[in-house]
This record gives C-alpha cells, sequence and structure tokens, in this order.
C-alpha cells in the first residue's frame, strides 16, 4: 500500500527510532548478563531470534513461507541476498547458526556489538587471505556441529536472477560432510523493495515509508556433496528457480 509521502517517512522514522532503541535495549541487556557472567551462546541466539521477529513486525515486513526447515545442528544455510533485512528474516527462523558478513559491518557499532554477541564471521571480500581465512572458520565450526547462514552472492542483487555463488562456504561443507539448506527470499515490490545503488538510508525510506512489505521465503531440503562447485551451482538453480516462481506475484 502507498502512503501519502510525508506520512510514509514519518511512519519510517518512527520505525527506524523503535528498531534502534529495541537493539541498543537488547544488547544492552546482553553486555550486563555477559558482565555479570551469566551469558551463554544459546541465550544469544535466543535474543537475536526474539529481536529479529520484532524488527520484522515493526517494520511491517509480511513473510509468506513455505517449505520445512532443517534445524539440525552443523547445516550450512545460503540463501539469496536482497536487502537488509534478509538476515532478519533468516534469523527468525534459524535459531542457532553463526552468521558470515562483509567487514564493513563492523564499522557499524550498535550492529558489530549485537553481531559479536550472537555470533559472527567478518569477511574482507576483496581480500583473497580474508576470504581464505573465513572459509577455514566456516570449517573449523562445522566440524564442531556449529550451523553457518551465509549470503554466497557476497552482496544485494537487484537482478532478476542472482549473482553466482561463490563457493568457499561449498567447499567447507563438502570438505567437513556436513549438509547445504538452501532457502530462496524474494521481495514484493521490485521498484521500491530492491537495494540499488543508493545511499543506506534512502534506501531504508524507500522500502519502509509503506504500511506494508512482502518477502517470500521458502526453505529446501537439506543437500549433501564432496564437490563445493557442484553444491553451490544446485543451490544456486534451485533458488534462480525458486524465486521466478515468488516473481509471479509482482503482476499481482
Amino acid at each position: 500500500m502507498n502512503l501519502f509521502k510525508p506520512f510514509g517517512y514519518l511512519l519510517a522514522a518512527i520505525r527506524f527510532v523503535l528498531i534502534i532503541g529495541t537493539m541498543a535495549f537488547l544488547i544492552g541487556i546482553g553486555l550486563i548478563l555477559m558482565k555479570l557472567k551469566l551469558a551463554n551462546q544459546e541465550l544469544a541466539f535466543a535474543i537475536r531470534m526474539y529481536w529479529c521477529k520484532m524488527a520484522l513486525w515493526i517494520l511491517g515486513v509480511k513473510l509468506y513461507k513455505s517449505g520445512s526447515i532443517d534445524l539440525s545442528d552443523g547445516n550450512l544455510y545460503v540463501g539469496n541476498h536482497r536487502s537488509f533485512v534478509d538476515p532478519l528474516v533468516a534469523f527468525s527462523f534459524i535459531r542457532r547458526a553463526y552468521g558470515v558478513s562483509k567487514k564493513e559491518v563492523s564499522s557499524y557499532p550498535l550492529i558489530h556489538t549485537g553481531a559479536v554477541l550472537s555470533g559472527i564471521i567478518y569477511v574482507d571480500r576483496p581480500n583473497s587471505d580474508s576470504r581464505h581465512q573465513a572459509k577455514t572458520q566456516i570449517e573449523e565450526n562445522l566440524r564442531i556441529n556449529r550451523s553457518i547462514l551465509i549470503f554466497p552472492e557476497g552482496t544485494t542483487s537487484n537482478t532478476p536472477e542472482t549473482k553466482p555463488f561463490r563457493k568457499g562456504s561449498f567447499e567447507a561443507a563438502a570438505n567437513s560432510d556436513h549438509a547445504v539448506v538452501p532457502f530462496a527470499l524474494e521481495m514484493g515490490k521490485p521498484e521500491t523493495d530492491f537495494w540499488f545503488e543508493e545511499s543506506l538510508m534512502g534506501l531504508y525510506f524507500k522500502t519502509f515509508s509503506k504500511w506494508r512489505t512482502d518477502v517470500y521465503l521458502h526453505f529446501f531440503d537439506p543437500i549433501n556433496g564432496t564437490s563445493g562447485d557442484q553444491l553451490a551451482r544446485q543451490a544456486e538453480t534451485m533458488i534462480n528457480e525458486k524465486i521466478k516462481e515468488f516473481q509471479q506475484n509482482w503482476k499481482n
């Protein structure tokens, strides 16, 4: 639903304040519990999931979910990347997983603190040594049955199909003999919901100044393999086929 512009911008601003406020509050609680030595990883995962669900509600995101999600320990969860809400969507269903993110996020003070508390692996995408180190960390975590969530395009895409998947995390799954769980995610209104080359706040206000943002999500059954390249291509094909189905909703 399109809203009268001034009201829409006011709505987006209120949502922004609520998002930052709830994030700061929960991170503050987490830091206090850490200082008192009452925090553990399970609690951090629970707080993250709770906040992600709440944030989606605040932002007016309506989810259309299909498929059953395998929540076994030691899975590699991979999905396509459309906007900054993608991690919120994924982590509202996937509780016990460590995220992989671009290094730039470490410069966002509040978000960085929350990410560190809940579990994060940073990667400097242009740096081959950093990519190799991230792949090693992913494999080490999978081998001890810690699940990992990653968007293997490496950045958001605004084309009907995904960008080519980077195969490093898939090689880690193949080497450690752990399953890959693909998920497909599509926005309901590409002209406002896709993240084009604009400022972060400009993109935020364009997307969340409307009353509702539709997001379509599908979880696939786990896939296994001994070749990282084959797993990457298989997951990429599955996800592209599904988002093409989701894109039929654009006509309505």
